[in-house]
């Protein structure tokens, strides 16, 4: 008996041993290069720079200067606006038809899926400057020319005419993400084992009712997890900006994500590190508000979201 329980003990040591070699590389990579850069800039949000004393602590005073911003540049209030439009329109347009298109594949199996499924994940393939590229073009010269040939009117591009701008934008986000979301959610509808689906039907169910009664409960984690993905991206989203104009976007269109990507860019390539303090404010501002939404949304989903037992 003795003899059995050292076998055992020795067995447990070595699975511990083995576990602990599997997780230590991704730990250590995990703290070198999350943890000790991110609390690098922690301490520099209670900091200020000049170049003559370099960095100085300086407690809260740089959430004071974001805060006393935010009621005097309209800057942040369309950069907020704009993250929220892009993060609710966008994921509500995208999950809807990508839950219904896949659903339509998956049901509707026939010899051009692969195709369809090759060329709704193209624009994911494609670098993201060349998409955008193709886009702008269609979009200002394509799209007007096509109204003009049709209807005899003329109008601007829909990027260049600012009416348009931001619904364009949106448009083209919903589009390139598209293909990822099928995909995935088309992957955990194949996963929805046979007998279900055959049941279902033998009880009548139809099209739309085997949908909402036993496809969306099955995919449901995966809806899950792709939501709390966004929900933590919507304050580091840039929307595609980048590669439609640079750092020369209007204030209008910013995003919070463009607005931290274009001061990073212009303070590093200035002779000052001035507005480094600010920006990590700010983006620690953004983390403790992002967080708890995160935490509270997943809790949400798990407790009341449909469950799935067969």
């Amino acid at each position: 008996m003795s003899a059995t329980n050292t076998r055992l003990a020795k067995r447990r040591t070595r699975d511990m041993i083995f576990f602990a070699c599997l997780v230590a590389l991704p730990l250590l990579h995990f703290f070198i290069f999350y943890i000790c850069v991110n609390f690098n800039s922690i301490l520099l949000a209670f900091k200020s720079y000049d170049s003559e004393s370099g960095y100085q602590w300086v407690g809260l005073q740089n959430f004071k200067n974001l805060f006393s911003d935010f009621k005097t540049l309209t800057l942040y209030k369309y950069a907020l606006k704009n993250s929220l439009l892009v993060f609710f329109v966008g994921t509500t347009v995208s999950t809807v038809l990508a839950l219904f298109f896949s659903y339509y594949i998956y049901k509707k199996t026939t010899r051009m899926t692969k195709v369809f499924k090759v060329l709704l994940f193209m624009p994911s393939i494609i670098p993201a400057i060349a998409m955008a590229t193709m886009f702008k073009q269609f979009a200002e010269n394509a799209v007007p020319a096509l109204v003009g040939t049709i209807f005899h009117k003329e109008i601007q591009g829909l990027i260049q005419n600012p009416s348009t701008t931001m619904g364009t934008i949106i448009f083209y986000n919903v589009w390139i993400g598209f293909g990822v979301n099928l995909l995935l959610y088309l992957g955990a509808m194949n996963n929805i084992s046979d007998s279900v689906s055959e049941a279902a039907q033998l009880d009548g169910a139809t099209f739309f009712s085997e949908f909402f009664y036993i496809t969306l409960p099955s995919v449901f984690g995966t809806i899950q997890t792709l939501l709390v993905v966004s929900i933590g991206g919507i304050f580091i989203n840039q929307a595609s900006l980048v590669s439609f104009f640079g750092t020369g976007a209007e204030e209008s269109f910013f995003t919070v994500g463009y607005y931290l990507y274009k001061e990073t860019v212009r303070i590093s390539l200035g002779t000052s590190d001035a507005g480094l303090p600010q920006l990590a404010a700010f983006g620690l501002l953004l983390t403790f508000v992002t967080v708890p939404i995160v935490y509270l949304f997943n809790w949400l989903t798990k407790k009341f979201g449909p469950s799935t037992e067969y």
